[in-house]
């Protein structure tokens, strides 16, 4: 049996420890499994119901209507259905978020929040009933965070005044930015460009991407190979265009601070 990492303070594990709370003891939240065809005809803890919801076994249409449920609940009441539910979507949330933390991992807290933040409006503004909505949550949720991202990635392409140790530029910088570059290069339209980041960065399975492009998944999975060929050719090539951004964050990273020049020599200009 795996051993559970320790929870921090982040608000993702905040998140984690509070939903464990509602969801144990003598009376852990649950929701009426009468209300959802596929489910056992009794109160389920939702701590059970996101066991259930992760397995591979449950069919899309049993997970689309207890999210549908638990988000009526959310805006009807709030609080602990509010917690609730971000703490059943907590595994896709930090799936969502987990390329944008790892690009900048100084801000992992402020992702984590925005991340959030972005899901509680996207539970207030949602159709309730759309198909795959816990996936459509948690995109939209990252998009979110992402703006944060960029942020912070456009600050740190600015000259800072003080010196600090980094790692070797990457030879091409955030999936996301390089998937906006090369669809403004023409190397792949802006459709794959989606696909490629959902499926490879946003945590949407391809199922329910092919799902929604209205295409078999055989012919989705094609599509986005054939995308993702042309993407790698491009980024190998000499064709790639330089890119002064990611240049630049080597000298300001994420998790800025004092640190000793690179080969003794100040990085500012």
């Amino acid at each position: 049996m795996a051993t559970r990492r320790p929870l921090t303070d982040s608000p993702f594990d905040t998140l984690e420890r509070t939903f464990d709370l509602l969801t144990t003891g003598p009376h852990p939240l649950a929701l009426d499994g009468t209300s959802v065809a596929g489910l056992p005809d009794r109160p389920i803890p939702l701590g059970e119901l996101k066991a259930r919801l992760l397995h591979p076994s449950t069919p899309f249409v049993v997970r689309d209507a207890s999210v549908t449920e638990l988000v009526l609940r959310s805006r009807q009441e709030g609080g602990r259905w509010t917690v609730g539910l971000a703490g059943v979507l907590l595994p896709g949330l930090r799936r969502a978020a987990w390329p944008l933390v790892q690009a900048c991992p100084g801000k992992t807290v402020d992702l984590e929040a925005e991340t959030l933040t972005a899901f509680l409006a996207a539970v207030a503004e949602c159709d309730p009933h759309r198909e795959r909505l816990a996936a459509r949550l948690c995109w939209l949720a990252r998009i979110g965070a992402n703006r944060l991202l960029k942020a912070e990635l456009a600050e740190q392409a600015r000259p800072g005044s003080e010196p600090v140790s980094a790692a070797p530029p990457r030879p091409w910088g955030h999936p996301d930015l390089v998937l906006a570059k090369a669809v403004r290069c023409g190397v792949i339209d802006a459709a794959d460009a989606e696909l490629i980041g959902a499926t490879r960065i946003g945590g949407v399975d391809l199922a329910d991407a092919a799902e929604r492009l209205g295409l078999a998944y055989k012919a989705c999975h094609q599509r986005r190979r054939r995308a993702e060929s042309l993407l790698v050719e491009w980024l190998t090539s000499e064709d790639y265009p330089p890119d002064e951004f990611v240049e630049k964050r080597a000298e300001t990273p994420c998790s800025s601070g004092g640190g000793r020049p690179r080969h003794g020599r100040p990085t500012g200009r």
